[in-house]
């Protein structure tokens, strides 16, 4: 018995382990929630003490900011909020200014501004368009209480703005001194879970004993990567390095996309060698592709690439790169009795591995470089990285831009005219509700579920605003009473925001809780307006919510044509004849943005989504082909044969039409033109390491993956509508 109970002494109860595995979870949620609570009551109490009209102005500012639970992030949205607010606010004064008491001319001019600030939101999708977002229903929160009053435009304005400085600052010093959460060790740790990601797709991809197909590798590597780079914006306002050191990261987000194309090419190559080379010709493609995958590590799933193993694989790489060449000339002697055909194989492969292991060489060294960043020089001065706004521009969604835009303003226009229809006394409240909405869930990848999901957020806050309101507020007596009671309500708002499934819906209580309840300099007390407010707000999202649903729902088959009508004219237009000055860089950017906006729309059974990936993936490889033949062209000039000229341009032509015209004569055409730009670079006799051969090399290595791509019958990409139904 005593050994028993000395065994049971030994060994701490089960309910610590457990409670130190909850508080390990749920800790860092109740840090942040408190966080929420302080910064809210700080910003309250100063707008009291300073006499503000509306301290729930900044109560709502501190509430959107602290979504995010990192400091950078919040200092980034912070930014950007109270610089579309000042836009916002200012546009409100000149609509006032311009159309006072002209309410269809006002109303016509507020929706045409917000719909241009929606568009300018989807077109740039990161934290600055956030400040897109601000501009555009920071008007209609500036400009509606004071249209019955034009004479007090002015002070609503002044006011305003001030209460969203105020709610702002709160929430950036709070988030950043109390407990900071800081974002660059999310960046760093996602950015490492990416590159081991990616190196895991190398052997996934190219391993013949393990390879997968589809498309799904590829799209959760350009997911990831989109995540680190949203998560980078919000760490230059943490850590100026990472901004003073742009072109590292420049490098690094152009490499990453070069290699996964060359991943995607490569993979494609190896199939078709599987199913079509010489057994001696398959064994050499394999030996050069296991020279690779020899050196690029494989981690387990649940492990990260440490510095060490990158830079290991960086010096690997050096050495493989300078051994190739003599390796791949030494292969295609030893095949120099198989037809042309079959030696093809073997020197695309060679070639193609060749400038892959180059992109994967330079990423390797940008991944390197972004954490040794203390020990690099500065590249610009402080002042040049603080004024310079780095952009990350979805300049290939104009369309999905236009269409927000024009469902937003629509949207707008319908509140408004229901408004004046019915002479409704709380119709502004409506027009704020659905100009948030629509601005704010434009980006969202699901905007109507999304818009329901806010919609029960302010019913619920409403209802706990009513109660607080009418029940607990008159028995307060003294601001610390009143901030901890309405720190509660929050603070259960904010914690349903921590969990994705319910992160919509506590914001949304938050928010129009904070909203409606309406702390102002002094408090009113009016049920019958605060019933009606409550409904104007529900009408206005519920508005909204229906917009998304029918005025061009984002996966309906329609915007699907539009994109796949974008994702053809990057190839028939912008690849065939733009103006060469970073265009590799700018039409892949655009077609990762494509695939990342057809990846998460929301299912749609009229829209075959794989068919428009394999569009985007098609597009990615025949584009950067035609790109990079035209870079080699200028680089090589005379060297090339006299006749190359023009079979480049009929070839270019030919590329174009099969994108313009998408059809199976067209595609043929494009073979044929192919087949005589390879015939007018044949392949050497003998392998010369030099600059010169390496080109030439790549660019038959191009023209031989736009072969495969052509004649990829798993595409059907070049078939009618007709003959796919």
């Amino acid at each position: 018995m005593t050994l028993q109970a000395d065994a049971r002494s030994t060994v701490p109860p089960r309910w610590r382990d457990e409670l130190k595995a909850y508080w390990k979870d749920d800790g860092p949620r109740f840090r942040h929630i408190a966080k929420v609570a302080i910064a809210m009551t700080l910003a309250m109490g100063l707008c009291m003490r300073l006499e503000l009209r509306t301290p729930a102005t900044a109560m709502v500012s501190c509430v959107i900011v602290m979504m995010h639970q990192q400091s950078g992030m919040v200092i980034a949205r912070g930014f950007y909020r109270g610089l579309g607010m000042v836009c916002g606010s200012f546009a409100g004064l000149l609509l006032i200014a311009l159309f006072p008491q002209q309410p269809l001319l006002f109303f016509i001019a507020l929706a045409a501004w917000i719909g241009a600030c929606v568009f300018g939101a989807s077109y740039y999708r990161n934290f600055q368009s956030y400040g897109f977002v601000l501009a555009g229903y920071g008007t209609a929160i500036t400009a509606m209480p004071a249209w019955s009053n034009p004479y007090g435009v002015f002070d609503n304005v002044v006011f305003t703005v001030s209460e969203v400085v105020i709610g702002v600052v709160c929430a950036s010093v709070v988030s950043a001194v109390i407990f900071p959460q800081a974002v660059t060790p999310a960046l760093y740790a996602s950015s490492r879970r990416n590159f081991t990601n990616l190196l895991n797709a190398v052997h996934a991809m190219l391993d013949r004993a393990t390879a997968v197909g589809g498309f799904d590798t590829f799209l959760d590597l350009i997911r990831e990567r989109a995540g680190v780079e949203s998560l980078r914006s919000g760490a230059v306002f943490e850590d100026p390095s990472i901004r003073l050191h742009n072109h590292v990261f420049l490098d690094l987000d152009r490499s990453f996309l070069d290699t996964v194309a060359w991943i995607h090419a490569l993979h494609q190559l190896k199939a078709r060698v599987a199913a079509e080379a010489d057994p001696r010709a398959l064994a050499a493609v394999d030996e050069l592709i296991g020279g690779l995958l020899a050196i690029v590590p494989n981690e387990a799933p649940l492990e990260t690439v440490t510095l060490e193993q990158v830079e290991t694989l960086s010096s690997h790489l050096d050495a493989f790169e300078q051994a190739l060449p003599a390796h791949l000339g030494r292969l295609l002697q030893s095949l120099s009795d198989l037809v042309p055909h079959q030696r093809q194989f073997v020197a695309t492969t060679g070639s193609a591995l060749f400038f892959s292991i180059a992109d994967l060489r330079v990423l390797c060294r940008s991944y390197i470089e972004a954490r040794t960043m203390d020990r690099l020089p500065w590249s610009q001065s402080v002042i040049q990285a603080i004024t310079h706004i780095g952009r990350t521009r979805a300049t290939a969604n104009r369309t999905a831009a236009t269409i927000a835009g024009a469902r937003a303003a629509v949207a707008v226009l319908l509140v408004g005219a229901a408004w004046l229809a019915s002479g409704w006394v709380g119709g502004s409240s409506a027009i704020v509700a659905v100009a948030i909405t629509s601005a704010l869930f434009a980006l969202v990848p699901n905007p109507a579920v999304a818009s329901w999901q806010i919609f029960c957020g302010c019913l619920a806050g409403w209802l706990a605003g009513f109660a607080f309101n009418f029940f607990l507020l008159p028995k307060l007596d003294g601001f610390v009473l009143l901030a901890a009671s309405i720190a509660i309500f929050v603070m259960v708002g904010s914690y349903l925001n921590t969990f994705v499934k319910t992160a919509i819906l506590g914001l949304g209580f938050s928010i129009y809780f904070c909203f409606i309840v309406g702390m102002s300099n002094p408090t009113v007390y009016n049920p019958s307006a605060y019933l009606d407010t409550g409904f104007a707000l529900l009408f206005g999202i519920a508005a909204a919510a229906v917009a998304f649903s029918v005025i061009v729902p984002r996966a309906g088959d329609w915007i699907s044509a539009q994109y796949l009508k974008q994702i053809r004219a990057l190839v028939a237009d912008s690849a065939y004849d733009d103006d060469l000055d970073d265009l590799l860089f700018t039409v892949e950017l655009s077609l990762r943005d494509f695939i990342i906006q057809i990846a998460s729309a929301p299912a749609d059974a009229r829209v075959n989504r794989n068919y428009l990936i394999g569009w985007a993936f098609a597009a990615l490889e025949i584009g950067r082909a035609m790109i990079q033949m035209r870079l080699d062209t200028e680089r090589l000039g005379n060297i090339l044969p006299a006749s190359w000229p023009d079979v480049q341009r009929a070839w270019l032509t030919a590329l174009a039409d099969v994108f313009a015209a998408a059809t199976p004569q067209a595609a043929e055409g494009a073979l044929a033109a192919t087949r005589r730009a390879l015939d007018t670079l044949p392949l050497a006799h003998t392998i010369t390491v030099d600059a010169t051969m390496l080109t030439r090399c790549r660019m038959r290595a191009l023209l031989h993956f736009t072969e495969l791509t052509l004649r990829d019958d798993t595409l059907s990409l070049w078939q009618t509508a007709e003959t796919r139904a």
